[in-house]
């Protein structure tokens, strides 16, 4: 099955074109604004250097968070939008699980927030998740050492704690496919996983 694979959470774009054998596409990019318009044209672009046609993805496999609210929101209306004009289905992978993947040891995915604390779930060394996944700060996973911390948060609370850190083995937008493709049987929903509500501001308006 030829799976499709967008991620526009994080900082850095991620798309991938991935099937039983491998990866047959990947471009990726640091871009901390810019992704919704930036994405149809990489998909494009990583479809012609395949030299696949749209209509050769069976199936469509996106980050659902948590992450960038707008990020989010972008890379699940993208994906909508393709599974509904090619009429393919649409997965779901989180984050978390997505950082966690291909490695061969127990971690505890950190993701910056960018609010002081982190998005956080431990996995075992097979990628299983142990326990929901967390908002927690890093004083409340001080107490929780000796861990490896894995993510784009990892380096940061390394220096506030002093927790050990693994790499990620690959891209995240390959990682969400491989996932996919393992649980077609029983899909996660492309829902957004937030864990936190967004911010919003409301102006009253004094004239009415």
């Amino acid at each position: 099955m030829l799976i499709l694979s967008i991620d526009t959470s994080s900082a850095d774009l991620s798309v991938a074109l991935v099937n039983e054998n491998g990866s047959l596409g990947l471009v990726e990019e640091n871009m901390l604004r810019g992704q919704g318009e930036a994405l149809i044209p990489y998909i494009q672009s990583m479809m012609q250097q395949a030299g696949l046609p749209m209509n050769a993805v069976e199936g469509v496999a996106v980050a659902v968070g948590p992450g960038s609210f707008t990020g989010v929101r972008v890379g699940l209306s993208t994906a909508r939008g393709i599974g509904l004009a090619l009429d393919i289905p649409v997965y779901g992978v989180t984050n978390l699980e997505a950082a966690a993947a291909g490695l061969n040891e127990p971690v505890t995915v950190t993701l910056d927030t960018k609010r002081g604390d982190y998005y956080t779930q431990q996995f075992d060394k097979n990628g299983k998740a142990i326990g929901e996944p967390s908002i927690q700060s890093a004083d409340d996973l001080k107490q929780q050492l000796p861990f490896t911390a894995i993510g784009d948060g990892a380096m940061k609370l390394a220096e506030e704690i002093g927790c050990d850190v693994a790499m990620k083995p690959q891209s995240s937008a390959i990682s969400i496919a491989q996932i996919a493709l393992s649980r077609l049987d029983n899909p996660l929903p492309a829902e957004p996983l937030y864990l936190r509500e967004a911010d919003v501001t409301v102006k009253n308006d004094e004239n009415k």
